[in-house]
């Protein structure tokens, strides 16, 4: 049986804009689940789905801040390790909800995932990732006595930056293959997993950030799946951004590979890298497409397909 790594982008747990309430989140889950269970139930396929949690560990950070003088703050790490499990249990019961809808049977896991990195990667040198709320000159240095930490100056004000140093190794990965070749679908690698790395044989936490989109590509390169779906907000890759009017309907990865400089920084540019990734360590096709339109990116009617 093929294996396929469906990696759900931050709108379809969230919105930008919206209010986070759970009732918000949980409709947006259900939407992505129906689909997803629409697929399954017309051909079968072991399935791991990641998702991103960037909105919801911002919203924990800033908990953490306003309950600061009650209760000491969690390292960001562990409020990885929560939003994983928060996300995780909605997109489990949405997906339930739907395999009844479309009458699939399959069981379900969550498992929460750790991502092992190099504590002597570049990223930690040179810290770029924003988190967490933002502070007015005068809150900053006030911060700054109680925690020493990197900043960003960003319209005036300024954020805490992190390293998103890149993942080596995924500690539960014989677990997830167990399991999806056990025919269960698992959702795991929430928001890029949580980063731990190794010291004196032990394994500690550290904050950082890990690209979800990396994160999902070393996840099925991992189980070798044969297929590798990023769902985001647009419907397709675009040759000429910002003017998106150059559609990349299908291409190999090594053109793909020779304009990834062309590529938006910050949102796109992850996406196609860990799709050439995938395919250069023996993926089949990796998909980059709309998430209201995954029946469509399958069939190969909507979305970019990258090939070798």
């Amino acid at each position: 049986m093929k294996s396929v790594v469906i990696a759900l982008g931050g709108n379809s747990v969230l919105e930008e804009g919206e209010k986070p309430t759970f009732e918000t989140q949980f409709s947006h889950v259900m939407k992505a689940t129906e689909s997803i269970a629409k697929m399954l139930s017309k051909r079968d396929f072991g399935l791991v789905i990641t998702h991103g949690n960037g909105p919801q560990v911002g919203d924990e950070l800033l908990r953490n801040e306003i309950g600061k003088k009650a209760i000491p703050r969690l390292p960001l790490f562990s409020i990885n390790a929560e939003t994983q499990a928060l996300i995780g249990s909605m997109i489990e019961v949405a997906l339930r909800n739907s395999f009844v809808k479309f009458r699939v049977h399959k069981d379900i896991a969550v498992v929460l995932t750790h991502m092992v990195v190099d504590r002597k990667d570049p990223a930690f040198r040179k810290p770029t990732k924003p988190i967490g709320p933002f502070y007015t000159e005068s809150e900053l240095k006030r911060e700054l006595r109680l925690e020493k930490f990197d900043y960003a100056a960003e319209r005036g004000e300024y954020r805490k930056v992190v390293a998103s140093p890149s993942p080596r190794q995924v500690l539960e990965i014989d677990s997830i293959s167990r399991l999806v070749g056990n025919g269960k679908v698992v959702i795991a690698g929430g928001g890029g997993g949580v980063p731990v790395y190794r010291k004196g044989g032990k394994l500690i936490g550290v904050d950082a950030v890990i690209d979800k989109d990396y994160e999902a590509r070393l996840i099925a390169s991992s189980i070798n799946a044969s297929e590798m779906i990023i769902l985001t907000d647009v419907d397709y890759v675009y040759s000429d951004f910002p003017n998106n009017k150059k559609a990349i309907r299908s291409a190999r990865a090594k053109y793909i590979k020779r304009i990834l400089g062309t590529l938006e920084a910050g949102t796109m540019y992850p996406k196609i890298r860990a799709c050439v990734d995938f395919i250069e360590n023996g993926g089949k096709r990796a998909y980059v497409g709309n998430l209201s339109k995954l029946g469509e990116i399958v069939d190969g009617t909507s979305g970019t397909v990258i090939t070798k």
